[in-house]
């Protein structure tokens, strides 16, 4: 399994945010749903071996964790409007606990650190600073943790430094979050076909 957490530092936790203003109002939803798009979509299907956890940290009422579950999704889309509608849905649950909001779609009131206590895989940090991602050994089931447009803090650098067991980047150049993720399957399935 492949995971993916992406932490969104100005993302809404309410489900009133307008499906017309992603990128504003919305608190740059439009940039985590590309990132989910991209770690679960594939031309025509969904990587069922595959699973993004989104992190919304914006206002009001901060932290949700959104997760979404490849093997289960079954209206996950390239537009981001409709997977939006998705989100509205699922930030409609107040719950500790995780519930199944749509199939595949999961929502709880969890903030990084409560995410990462629950992924038993190795983490590895998706940095500009890192370790060429080429040059480093990948075990096949595997979590990775990427910030939105922010750095991630450095509350948030120390909870996933007690974690994690290496820290990556994918190039010399700065990628958006959805590209940085793209790269990373690309890199894995090369890895894995071979």
């Amino acid at each position: 399994m492949r995971r993916f957490i992406i932490v969104g530092h100005t993302a809404s936790t309410s489900p009133d945010f307008l499906l017309d203003d992603l990128a504003g109002g919305a608190g740059r939803m439009d940039l985590l749903l590309t990132a989910a798009n991209a770690a679960l979509l594939v031309s025509h299907d969904v990587r069922r071996d595959s699973e993004a956890t989104l992190v919304l940290l914006g206002p009001p009422d901060p932290p949700r964790a959104v997760r979404l579950e490849g093997a289960r999704l079954r209206s996950l889309s390239p537009d981001l409007r409709a997977n939006a509608c998705l989100m509205k849905k699922a930030l409609a649950h107040t719950s500790r606990l995780e519930q199944e909001a749509s199939p595949g779609v999961f929502i709880a009131r969890r903030g990084l650190a409560e995410v990462l206590d629950g992924i038993h895989d190795p983490i590895i940090e998706l940095r500009e600073d890192g370790k060429d991602i080429r040059g480093v050994e990948i075990p096949r089931g595997v979590a990775f943790v990427l910030s939105d447009t922010v750095d991630l803090t450095g509350e948030e650098e120390a909870v996933v430094a007690k974690k994690r067991v290496g820290v990556c980047s994918v190039g010399p150049t700065s990628v958006h979050t959805g590209d940085a993720i793209a790269i990373v399957h690309n890199e894995m399935d090369r890895r894995l076909s071979s």
